[in-house]
C-alpha cells in the first residue's frame, strides 16, 4: 500500500524523473523547514484539522540525497499516518536493519518509490552489467541516497545481486534481489580477503567489478570448489561503514536432488563424532 500510494501521487502530479519537493509540498499543503536539531533528523506536525502540516529536516546532514529521502519520508507519513507528530531519529529513518514492518517502514517503502519510481530505475538499468557506477549515476539523476538507489537497484535489477552494508569490519545486513537465493551471514565478519575487508584495513577497493571467492561472502554447505563471485565495494567513513554490491554471475552451488539429501539421515555416524563432512 505504501509504494501505491507514492505511484498515485507522482502520477497525480505527473512528475517523472526527479521530484521537486516545493510542488510536492504546495499540493499536499505541508511547508519544509530546515531546522537546527539534536534529536531528530525529520519530524512531522500536523494541524489540528489534520489536513496541513510543517514538515523540520536537519539542517546539518551532510549528504543532500539523505536529506531528501528524509522529507520524502515524512511525507510518507503524512499521507500514510493519522498521528499528528512525529519525530523520526536517524536510526528511523533508513532504518534497513529491521526487517519487521511498522510505520518507520513504511515510510521508508514510500519514499524509495517517492524518489526512486521503480518502471524509470529498470529503464535506466536496461541490460548493464552491475556496477556501483550505474547506482551513483541513477542516485545523482533523481537525488537519492547511495543506499537507498543500491536496495531499490536490487529491487528492479534483472541480475543476480544484492546489496550489504558493513561497519567497523561486520556485516550489518544484506538486502538481496529477488533472486539471489544465498546466505551473507549477518552479523558476522567480513571474510578477510573480501574487498570490503580491505576498506576497512585502509586498502583502496577496486573501482570496478572483480572476481573473489565465494566463501568470502557466501555460506553455503553446497559451494562448488573454486566458486566465484563479482564483488565491488565502496567505503563510507562518515558513517563508519562500506557498501559493497555481489553479482552472482554464474552457479556457484550444487545442491543435492531430494533423493540425495536423504542419504545423511539413514548414516548412523552422521550425528556422532566421526561423521567426515560438517556444514559451513
Amino acid at each position: 500500500m505504501d509504494k501505491e500510494c507514492a505511484i498515485a501521487l507522482r502520477e497525480e502530479l505527473g512528475i517523472i524523473g526527479k521530484i521537486d519537493f516545493s510542488q510536492i509540498s504546495q499540493e499536499l499543503s505541508v511547508s519544509i523547514r530546515e531546522v537546527d536539531s539534536h534529536g531528530f533528523d525529520g519530524a512531522l506536525v500536523r494541524s489540528s484539522t489534520g489536513t496541513k502540516g510543517i514538515i523540520y529536516v536537519k539542517r546539518s546532514m551532510k549528504e543532500e540525497g539523505r536529506k531528501r529521502f528524509t522529507m520524502a519520508h515524512e511525507i510518507g507519513h503524512f499521507i500514510l499516518h493519522a498521528d499528528k507528530k512525529l519525530s523520526c531519529s536517524s536510526s528511523d529513518i533508513e532504518g534497513w536493519t529491521e526487517d519487521q514492518e511498522n510505520p518507520e517502514r513504511q515510510a521508508d517503502s514510500f519514499a524509495s518509490e517517492l524518489l526512486l519510481p521503480s518502471h524509470e530505475v529498470r529503464e535506466r538499468i536496461g541490460t548493464q552489467w552491475p556496477s556501483f557506477q550505474i547506482i551513483e549515476n541513477i542516485a545523482e539523476s533523481f537525488g537519492a541516497s547511495l543506499t537507498a538507489t543500491a536496495r531499490k537497484y536490487c529491487d528492479v535489477t534483472p541480475h543476480n545481486c544484492a546489496i550489504v552494508w558493513s561497519v567497523e569490519g561486520k556485516i550489518r545486513w544484506m538486502y538481496p534481489a529477488p533472486r539471489f537465493g544465498y546466505w551473507v551471514p549477518v552479523g558476522q565478519a567480513l571474510g578477510s580477503d573480501s574487498f570490503a575487508a580491505k576498506v576497512f584495513d585502509g586498502v583502496a577497493a577496486p573501482k570496478e567489478m572483480q572476481e573473489v571467492p565465494a566463501d568470502e561472502w557466501i555460506s553455503s554447505y553446497w559451494l562448488l570448489e573454486d566458486a566465484v563471485i563479482w564483488e565491488q565495494s565502496m567505503g563510507m567513513p562518515n558513517y563508519k561503514g562500506c557498501l559493497s554490491l555481489l553479482w552472482v554471475r554464474r552457479e556457484i552451488e550444487k545442491r543435492p536432488s531430494e533423493a540425495d539429501e536423504l542419504l545423511p539421515e539413514l548414516d548412523p555416524d552422521e550425528f556422532t563424532h566421526r561423521r567426515k563432512k560438517w556444514p559451513r
